[in-house]
């Protein structure tokens, strides 16, 4: 039986590519990957032991803080200012504004998480200017925490209809916020004034007789939130207006749509707004810094998805 040499040459071929495409798969390390699951990574940290604090106090807290420095060495440093989160790169000292999630280690936030120790901290214990102090060398695997993807749609509007779907508003305008998910839910909503550098929650409305610190919200159903013609039968609803502090200096604000398919997520500790006018009634509220902290801290290791948008806000026309 004769052998037909170019079907020979095709089985050789296929062959080679099949092992070259196996060899590429699962041999050479996908080094992006990599970074965005889990890295080895060292961290130091040295401290003066307090008079009041305890041998084994200093210690704890010095091996969190080698902790922060290793997570901060890979995903850079978390920043906090006003009614933004940024990370900041060590190395170059390069600001980026970031939505991520970050953990909590010994107070502070860090944009990653320490998973597991490779070996056991290191301590060494100095004396120097008479004065006593620590030193904690840290060797593990860290994660860098990532944003869940948004899966819904919120759109901010000056009326009633998707057509009117804007994020440029003037003093004085209603605003309205059409909202649709493709599962049940809870979603919650905020607002940020940076010139107050306070933080509003506008939904769940402040007149809500709902026992949930979200509001639910079902599979694709429209919801026209802030709207009184467009609520629920007996649903008592804020309707909102946007206002400048100076009526002839324009402003951004900061929207934060907050979805959770799976549960309720809380929410941060909210105050009652001093009213600016007595016809005026303003949301509860808090700092700008503490909503931050809250939003990354509340969304560690959750499903939350997080949407944010600025809105104009300009002078009335003349």
């Amino acid at each position: 039986m004769e052998t037909n040499p170019n079907m020979k040459t095709n089985y050789y071929t296929l062959t080679h590519f099949i092992y070259c495409f196996f060899f590429i798969l699962f041999c050479i390390p996908n080094t992006h990957a990599q970074k965005l699951k889990e890295l080895k990574e060292s961290g130091t940290y040295k401290m003066r032991i307090e008079k009041t604090m305890s041998e084994a106090e200093a210690e704890r807290l010095c091996i969190e803080r080698a902790k922060i420095n290793a997570i901060e060495k890979a995903f850079g440093q978390t920043i906090i200012q006003g009614n933004s989160t940024y990370i900041k790169n060590k190395t170059t000292g390069e600001q980026t504004e970031s939505s991520n999630i970050f953990s909590n280690i010994s107070e502070s936030l860090v944009n990653g998480e320490w998973v597991q120790d490779l070996k056991k901290p290191v301590i060494n214990k100095l004396l120097e200017n008479n004065e006593l102090w620590m030193q904690a060398e840290v060797y593990g695997i860290i994660r860098e925490l990532k944003s869940v993807l948004t899966n819904f749609q919120a759109l901010p509007l000056n009326c009633t209809n998707t057509t009117c779907r804007t994020q440029t508003f003037r003093d004085g305008d209603d605003f309205y916020l059409y909202f649709k998910a493709p599962e049940d839910g809870y979603i919650s909503v905020y607002l940020d004034d940076p010139e107050q550098q306070k933080t509003f929650r506008l939904l769940p409305y402040k007149k809500s007789k709902l026992k949930t610190t979200n509001y639910p919200v079902k599979a694709d159903v429209e919801y026209f939130f802030f709207s009184e013609a467009k609520a629920a039968k007996n649903e008592e609803v804020d309707e909102t207006t946007l206002f400048l502090n100076n009526p002839k200096i324009p402003e951004m604000n900061k929207l934060f749509v907050l979805f959770n398919p799976k549960e309720e997520f809380g929410k941060p500790i909210l105050n009652q707004a001093s009213e600016p006018s007595g016809k005026i009634e303003t949301p509860l509220e808090l700092a700008s810094e503490d909503f931050q902290r809250w939003l990354q801290l509340t969304r560690k290791g959750t499903e939350i998805q997080l949407m944010s948008l600025i809105l104009n806000i300009n002078p009335k026309k003349l």
